[in-house]
């Protein structure tokens, strides 16, 4: 689910101009050559301060990443609401390697990242039964993620935009999955504490058979956010050959 935000963060801190930038934040630094040493040190520099959002772009936030409700129905016909949810732990992911080189950008990482909110579910996963709402809180402990992403110039208004044409990602789950989830079996405390045990017990069938279309979601939302950074930026200020 949350490896489409993670992308968000570091596409747009990728090939950006410094104090000569007419548009783009100046902590940013350029890496002539766009090489690929100089291009993880700069997003490692840049994630901290990137992730507070740009206001002056209409760039939100994307740690804490906020989403008021996210409603979804999963494999098997289990249904899950969330609602006043935010994830954190972005902007201290591990930059394990970036490259740029013919219009594509190509992105190891891997990060820590925690979700809250206040869930209803209801339904069944795996072998067991769910019917509860309450308080949600998952820890994704090094999620790996790898990122494509394929650009293209567009010229608008006498000025060129390098844009984003497709983007790909591919995640695996590292350490582990932590499930806190208050109240999963309405009325029976005993019961849910059972369930949330099975969960924990076998996090990661359960993240990769349930995580998905949520991951999704996610790409949907922050593909959006990604493309309009690149609309409003030139091409000239963010990448230096």
């Amino acid at each position: 689910m949350f490896k489409m935000i993670v992308l968000y963060s570091i596409v747009s801190a990728l090939f950006i101009h410094g104090s000569s930038a007419k548009v783009a934040p100046s902590y940013i630094k350029t890496c002539p050559g766009l090489k690929s040493d100089c291009l993880k040190k700069t997003i490692e520099d840049t994630l901290p301060h990137f992730a507070k959002g740009i206001p002056e772009l209409g760039i939100a936030p994307i740690d804490p990443l906020a989403e008021d409700h996210v409603k979804l129905i999963l494999p098997g016909g289990f249904k899950v609401e969330l609602h006043n949810g935010t994830m954190t732990g972005l902007r201290k992911c591990d930059i394990e390697s970036v490259s740029y080189a013919n219009n594509e950008a190509n992105m190891l990482m891997h990060c820590n990242l925690t979700i809250k909110g206040v869930y209803k579910a209801s339904g069944r996963i795996l072998i067991v039964s769910i019917n509860g709402d309450g308080d949600a809180k998952i820890k994704i402990k090094k999620l790996k993620l790898v990122a494509k992403i394929k650009f293209q110039d567009k010229e608008r208004d006498g000025v060129i935009y390098h844009e984003a044409k497709d983007l790909k990602i591919e995640h695996e789950y590292g350490d582990k999955v932590i499930f806190s989830l208050t109240n999963l079996f309405q009325g029976n405390p005993e019961l849910s504490e059972a369930v949330l045990q099975f969960l924990n017990q076998n996090w990661k069938q359960i993240a990769e058979e349930f995580g998905q279309p949520l991951v999704d979601r996610l790409v949907s939302i922050v593909s959006k956010i990604i493309t309009k950074f690149f609309t409003v930026v030139p091409k000239d200020e963010l990448f230096v050959d």
